[in-house]
């Protein structure tokens, strides 16, 4: 009966799921290392979190807690520290009097500009290894598990309260432009 069992009762392989975790884990990394490298030693992996694109620029601090799915309480720490480092301020809202926005300062916006000649790298590498045509082909395959899963989220929360209730709207990503 035990022996009936397969070794592993999960699938034999990565599957889509594992398959990108596993390459966004090898993305993080390599920015993390570069990042330290070209003079940010002091942020943390979980400070990624809040520059993920478009990043943390002329947003509410709720409205940043929203789109990286944290509650504000847990993304208050994470925003003071990137303040004390000099990456970021929060200024008044003008709209709000009690509100505030956050504005990378001269710092944050050359640790975006850092993270963006990066990230271009990585991507011509990965260009110059599969070729223009593949790397279209799979910013569009994302897009589309990006559309179908949003899909399912929304009619799962049309039946689900709970999940309704814990959806995070984010942005899709824009198609790959040569």
């Amino acid at each position: 009966m035990a022996s009936d069992l397969p070794a592993h009762p999960g699938p034999d392989h990565p599957m889509l799921g594992a398959q990108l975790r596993l390459a966004s884990e090898a993305v993080h990394a390599a920015i993390y290392a570069r990042l330290h490298d070209a003079g940010h030693p002091d942020l943390r992996p979980t400070h990624f979190a809040l520059l993920v694109f478009p990043g943390p620029h002329h947003t509410r601090p709720v409205e940043l807690a929203a789109r990286v799915g944290l509650r504000k309480q847990a993304l208050n720490p994470l925003l003071n520290e990137l303040e004390q480092m000099g990456y970021l301020q929060r200024v008044p809202d003008d709209r709000d009097r009690r509100g505030r926005i956050l504005q990378l300062t001269t710092r944050g916006m050359a640790l975006m500009a850092t993270l963006r000649a990066i990230l271009d790298d990585l991507e011509q590498h990965l260009t110059d290894r599969v070729g223009a045509a593949d790397i279209d082909t799979f910013y569009r395959v994302l897009n589309e598990l990006g559309a179908v899963t949003a899909h399912a989220r929304l009619a799962r929360a049309a039946t689900d309260p709970v999940a309704a209730r814990n959806r995070v709207d984010r942005p899709a990503r824009a198609a790959h432009a040569p």
